[in-house]
């Protein structure tokens, strides 16, 4: 009733009508959803998007705001600020450690860093909004969709004057963003389009604290703003204030207007105002200059003038592009297709924490891979992917390096989009002269540090003297993580060759120097940070020995030492990669048999922490080291059982970091735990959604695209798993998965599952390698089955299954 009562507060602040017929106005897509109300903030509003350009839409009748974004537009905060050489302070700090001081020691690398405190880069921010204005009152029949397949939004509404329409969506083919207007009775679509600053009032129902904030960070950044109108075009442009050698100087936007029918009459204060029209085609493109005093509207104008304007052409070229990549993966859990057609208000409302609804869990593996792949082009996505509606983002919506993003594209390769992983992989690289200065001013080490925050430079300012984000070494390594599956995924050796080694060379470089030796000759971890955790009774992020520092560092030499012999080369460093992973401090136990998050008896676990960073063993793959050992095994279950007992013990409760949760899956599954694997399912399905499908941070708020790319990858990792030379099949699979069909997903060895069938008492399975291979295929509580595959040819199985 509460719910109830909410949407219709909502729908008459909108002067939308709740009537019976409230949702018929649009078909709800194949693969996609449909909504039965506008957007009440920005984080609310339909979203679309080709990687560079992205729109936001809140869907309102009468008085339209399209948020425009571009994947490049991180707000220039001044010069950057170079770590300065601390590196001859090193023994103090890990002397400090040795003898239990902590806070001094973090205390100590905060001053000699020379900053005032913790320092976020620069901010990803909005480019400016589309002002759409168009006359009528209360509007009825009123519904929006989003076409997963397409990525078009589309928003539907009849008042006195008509029935009205609005189609978006941006082309990946023609890299614009295209929004079209249209009239059902010729003649009558009036409007007034400007393109405008992002307004700042609507944030979080009107927060006015934080759109207060918003507004002076604008005001502190940006000037000379510019809204400009002719009788076929619309532009914007703002100067960047705080502008510095390499960053953005301005913001460039260009609109080019087709009216059909009518007429456009263009006003002195940059509007465009259209009357008595039949359609309103809008191609829209966004510039940053990077030199001072320059502008581009030269080159948007040429760009857009070539364009065919033809929207449903358009379109197509877009469907064929974007949905081949879409529709590669096709999920089906049993979703009712009655349900399939509810708004998505209705299956939000009808889904519990006991009875998950099967068309919304399948909606949102979706939608999860469609904000990716609509928020991936030449970089990867941003805490917001490519979407934002505020200069004041949380964390900075910049790239979140200990957590968010490997979870955001943790679904790119099993997922079947390989192709968006070098948006990734590219970026990372593109910072190593400054990873590379990070090892050497911190630790005077070779090699590379990746710092747990970065946007348009690598440098590791994210600490202070209450956040030891200083000492993280394990961002760079667990960053080659997705450098080597890249190749195992795809089988691409050019990559391995070109790419994948040469920064896993640099990973171990830096461990080579930072680690030494204690009195037994095993390797000290000194300074070291589990990620944004601090031990039981400690008031000190500072510690050493970090569980996942160690694993991840394993994990680099294991995978630099396959590669290298795949590749033949590096026969002379192969025997130090293995002396050293020798060394390597061994997993360890508390008295509970949970998994230790420091290694060593000093420090104590605080397991009622958000992160699970020393969990991350079992993140991808099993290693051999613990599923050699039991009580290992049994540790990991056994901290995800705390973690959710604790952390997560109330579903009704608001929930924060939801993809703490994925991180949690991902260990259970690798575990072949189904249910506590589906556990983890129930609070993300239920409490990290919103009506436009776009996933949050924390319960119902703070958008964030973590578990876009997480969510799916824990489905398909349940569903399928595989490491070299074996594929598993429903590895955890819950036990009220009776029967389900997933297809299209990769697996390590450049397999494809083209098509994965189960029912109680059988399986299906086709697949496809790009390589002549032997693997064993493995069912749980069966003995694993030689495969032969030869390269490109699809082998089908059925085989019985228990239960």
């Amino acid at each position: 009733m509460k719910t109830t009562l909410h949407i219709a507060r909502i729908l008459a602040l909108f002067s939308i009508s709740m009537s019976p017929a409230l949702s018929s106005s649009l078909p709800v897509p194949d693969r996609g959803f449909l909504s039965s109300r506008p957007a009440a903030n920005w984080e609310e509003g339909l979203i679309c998007g080709n990687g560079t350009l992205g729109m936001l839409a809140f869907s309102h009748p009468n008085d339209e705001r399209i948020i425009f974004t571009h994947e490049e537009l991180f707000m220039p905060m001044g010069d950057p600020v170079v770590p300065p050489d601390q590196s001859m302070h090193l023994p103090e700090i890990r002397s400090l450690i040795a003898e239990g001081k902590y806070k001094e020691a973090e205390a100590l690398q905060a001053k000699y860093s020379g900053q005032d405190g913790f320092m976020y880069p620069d901010y990803f921010v909005p480019a400016f909004d589309l002002q759409i204005t168009q006359p009528g009152g209360e509007a009825r029949d009123y519904a929006r969709t989003v076409d997963f397949s397409t990525s078009e939004a589309r928003i539907k509404w009849t008042n006195d004057l008509g029935t009205f329409e609005r189609g978006l969506f941006c082309s990946r083919k023609d890299r614009i963003a295209v929004v079209r207007l249209q009239a059902e009775k010729p003649g009558s679509l009036n409007a007034t389009l400007k393109l405008v600053p992002r307004k700042t009032s609507d944030e979080f129902n009107k927060d006015t604290d934080i759109a207060k904030k918003s507004s002076d960070s604008f005001k502190e950044h940006f000037g000379d703003i510019e809204s400009r109108s002719t009788s076929d075009s619309l532009s914007y442009s703002m100067q960047c204030l705080k502008a510095y050698e390499g960053s953005i100087t301005a913001v460039n936007g260009h609109a080019r207007v087709i009216t059909k029918g009518g007429k456009a009459t263009a006003k002195d204060d940059g509007s465009l105002v259209v009357e008595n029209a039949d359609e309103v085609l809008l191609l829209v493109d966004i510039a940053l200059p990077r030199e001072k005093g320059s502008d581009l509207f030269d080159e948007l104008a040429a760009k857009l003038d070539k364009v065919e304007a033809d929207y449903d052409k358009l379109l197509s070229s877009q469907a064929k592009l974007h949905g081949e990549l879409f529709n590669r993966v096709r999920l089906d859990l049993g979703g009712s297709a009655e349900d399939h057609k509810k708004s998505t208000e209705e299956l939000l409302e009808i889904s519990t924490w006991e009875d998950i609804n099967m068309a919304l869990l399948e909606k949102e593996f979706d939608a999860g891979r469609h904000n990716i792949i609509s928020s991936t082009g030449k970089l990867p996505p941003n805490l917001q992917g490519i979407w934002g509606g505020t200069y004041v983002p949380n964390w900075a919506s910049d790239f979140t390096h200990n957590g968010n993003v490997p979870s955001a594209i943790a679904a790119n390769l099993p997922g079947n989009m390989p192709e968006l992983t070098p948006a990734y992989t590219s970026y990372i690289e593109s910072l190593i002269p400054d990873l590379q200065l990070n090892a050497k001013h911190l630790f005077g080490a070779r090699g590379i540090v990746l710092p747990s925050r970065t946007s348009t430079n690598g440098y590791n300012n994210a600490y202070s003297e209450n956040f030891a984000g200083g000492m993280w070494v394990a961002g760079a390594g667990k960053a080659a993580r997705f450098f080597y599956d890249y190749y195992l995924f795809t089988g691409d050796e050019e990559f391995l060759a070109k790419h994948a080694v040469p920064y896993l060379e640099q990973c171990a470089l830096f461990f080579e120097d930072y680690l030494y030796e204690d009195e037994n000759g095993q390797f000290v971890f000194s300074p070291t940070q589990s990620p944004e955790n601090w031990p039981e009774g400690s008031d000190s992020q500072a510690t050493f020995n970090a569980t996942m520092d160690v694993a991840v560092a394993k994990e680099v030499l294991h995978n630099l030492i396959a590669a290298s012999r795949t590749l033949d080369i590096n026969a002379d460093k192969i025997p130090k990669w293995k002396g050293m992973l020798a060394k390597m401090p061994p997993y360890m136990l508390n008295e509970d048999g949970i998994i230790k998050e420091w290694l060593t008896p000093k420090l104590g676990n605080n397991d009622k922490h958000r992160h699970s960073s020393q969990l991350y063993p079992l993140y991808y793959v099993m290693p051999e080291e613990i599923e050699q050992d039991p009580k290992l095994v049994e540790g990991f279950r056994k901290s995800v059982e705390f973690k959710l007992a604790e952390h997560w013990k109330d579903p009704e409760d608001r929930g924060f970091m939801s993809f703490g949760l994925v991180q949690l899956g991902q260990v259970v599954s690798t575990l072949g735990d189904g249910e506590l694997s589906l556990l983890c399912l129930r609070h993300l399905v239920n409490r990290f959604w919103l009506n436009n499908l776009a996933s949050m941070h924390n319960h119902r708020h703070l958008f964030n695209m973590d578990i876009s790319g997480g969510q799916p990858a824990l489905i398909i990792q349940m569903l399928v798993g595989s490491d070299v030379g074996e594929v598993k099949l429903l590895p955890a699979l819950p036990k009220e998965w009776k029967t389900g069909t997933l297809e299209g997903v990769l697996c390590r060895g450049a397999i494809e599952i083209n098509r994965l069938h189960w029912t109680p008492g059988k399986v299906e399975v086709a697949m496809t390698s790009k390589e002549a291979q032997t693997i064993d295929l493995i069912l749980p509580g069966q003995e694993p089955r030689k495969v032969e595959l030869s390269a490109g040819e699809t082998v089908k199985l059925e085989l019985p299954r228990k239960g």
